[in-house]
């Protein structure tokens, strides 16, 4: 009895398992917490674009990569993955679709969109790989949020020229001060001319 209880037990983990396997996880949550940064970062840039993103993989167990590169090869199917080492398993992956029915895979330029944006967040897009991999992204173990630019902010500024105080208008970006260079000629001495496109500077 109890070997057929055992027995009976090892079948159900076994169709479990194999239900797992077979069953693509779409959380962002079960991502790492850097590359939940990162995705949630990308969605976003991407819907600004008006691009409609759909997750369709996120985290990959071993065995479930190990499954997926066994179609094609081992087992019945297309290929769909050329290795068993994946950053899905590391939970630094995931994979999307354009989120429109009939145009999911087709529209390349869809996902030429979305690579651009990926690169300008550091992100790692599958379709620049020698074997491209369109629906892919992936991040690093050293990935960070890119740093957000300030917003401009013109302001009054106190500027010294020749130890000498002026208040000029100025624009605050990025932790830096730029006043104009024709507000420079309200210093005593100081003269300022062009050549072509190029502002050059004079002491009188």
């Amino acid at each position: 009895m109890l070997s057929i209880l055992a027995h009976n037990t090892r079948k159900i983990q076994e169709a479990t398992q194999m239900s797992d396997i077979t069953k693509a996880c779409r959380d962002i949550s079960e991502l790492s917490v850097s590359a939940q940064a990162a995705c949630t970062l990308f969605l976003d840039k991407c819907k600004k674009a008006g691009l409609s993103v759909l997750i369709t993989e996120t985290y990959r167990p071993q065995a479930r990569q190990n499954w997926l590169y066994e179609q094609g090869r081992t087992r019945p199917g297309n290929v769909v993955t050329w290795t068993r080492n994946s950053r899905h398993t590391g939970r630094m992956a995931w994979d999307i679709c354009k989120h429109v029915k009939g145009q999911e895979y087709s529209d390349n330029s869809f996902f030429v969109k979305c690579g651009s944006i990926a690169k300008e967040l550091g992100i790692t897009w599958g379709g620049t790989w020698e074997t491209p991999d369109k629906p892919h992204f992936e991040i690093s173990s050293t990935w960070k949020e890119p740093k957000k630019e300030d917003d401009e902010m013109i302001t009054k500024e106190l500027v010294i020229i020749n130890k000498n105080e002026y208040a000029m208008d100025a624009i605050r970006k990025d932790g830096n001060v730029y006043v104009k260079v024709r507000d420079l000629m309200m210093a005593p001495g100081i003269e300022v001319k062009s050549r072509g496109r190029i502002p050059v500077i004079e002491t009188k």
